[in-house]
């Protein structure tokens, strides 16, 4: 996908339509738009919701303000597990669930999936914040199970009924964490499955789809991995089914407008062979159910 210009027309998304991945500022770099200003741009779209993402700060809490100023619940927080929240801390997820956070993503950059493959490209920054060292990068899987911290956070999950976000992990790291999802039947959400530090082939997509997992395609992700395209995202969806994939932007960037994104992505998966009442089950229904709306 191309950059998305700012008057691209919103009004082909479909009543209720709701964007679960999406940056603001307060940030550590420059971002296309402060939550207020979000939120100001989702209710003028007729959007039911809007997820706020940080990978530094918890956004549980911070968005009841703008909900409370313009009146309306229309932006949901989360926390992710970084190192500036303490990695696996179960005593940060807590709070964030108390203050009504909808999803906790399992760390991303400080994944240790996502941290040796920065370091290995010679990066020590990403979004931000720095990229931790071997010693310091978060582990969520052993021997093909999940660790006892991150069982905690899935349990955390299951009693305060938030979804759980797979974050930056590797692709066996996911099939791991989707298990033990499974098992406590807690809601899953496997981030940007194509985006190019995760990648995980579409066979293991439908398995863990077939698990109850849900698979978040993100117009970022087209735009910023080599070889990745609308039409693998549709010829996904076509094959898994819309109950168990998801369209986000991911958006946020200076440059990247999340509201008109949602727009452009929706219409070009259409464009690319997904049937239009399809396509709408994954921008409504499947959005609503990671957080836990309907």
């Amino acid at each position: 996908m191309n950059e998305i210009s700012p008057d691209t027309d919103t009004s082909v998304l479909p009543n209720g339509a709701i964007d679960v991945h999406v940056h603001t500022s307060p940030d550590l770099i420059d971002r296309y738009e402060s939550d207020l200003q979000l939120a100001h741009e989702a209710v003028r779209a007729d959007m039911d919701a809007i997820l706020v993402k940080s990978h530094v700060v918890p956004t549980a809490g911070r968005v009841d303000l703008v909900n409370e100023a313009i009146g309306e619940d229309i932006l949901y927080g989360g926390i992710a597990l970084n190192g500036s929240v303490g990695g696996l801390n179960r005593d940060a997820v807590e709070t964030a669930l108390q203050l009504d956070g909808r999803v906790v993503w399992l760390p991303t950059a400080w994944s240790q999936n996502h941290a040796s493959t920065a370091r290995q490209a010679g990066e020590s920054r990403f979004v931000g914040q720095r990229v931790p060292d071997a010693t310091e990068e978060i582990s969520v899987v052993r021997d093909g199970s999940v660790t006892q911290p991150t069982r905690e956070i899935i349990e955390l999950a299951e009693e305060y009924d938030a979804t759980i976000g797979t974050g930056h992990v590797s692709p066996s790291a996911a099939d791991a964490i989707v298990d033990a999802c499974n098992t406590v039947g807690v809601t899953c959400i496997v981030n940007h499955p194509c985006f190019r530090v995760v990648d995980i082939p579409l066979d293991q997509q439908v398995a863990m789809a077939e698990k109850g997992a849900i698979m978040e395609y993100c117009a970022y992700s087209v735009q910023s991995t080599p070889g990745h395209s609308v039409g693998r995202i549709a010829e996904a969806i076509n094959r898994i089914g819309p109950e168990n994939c998801l369209l986000a932007t991911d958006f946020g960037q200076a440059s990247n407008p999340p509201v008109p994104g949602l727009a452009s992505f929706f219409e070009a998966v259409v464009e690319a062979g997904v049937d239009r009442e399809v396509a709408a089950k994954t921008v409504t229904e499947t959005p609503a159910r990671v957080l836990h709306l309907d």
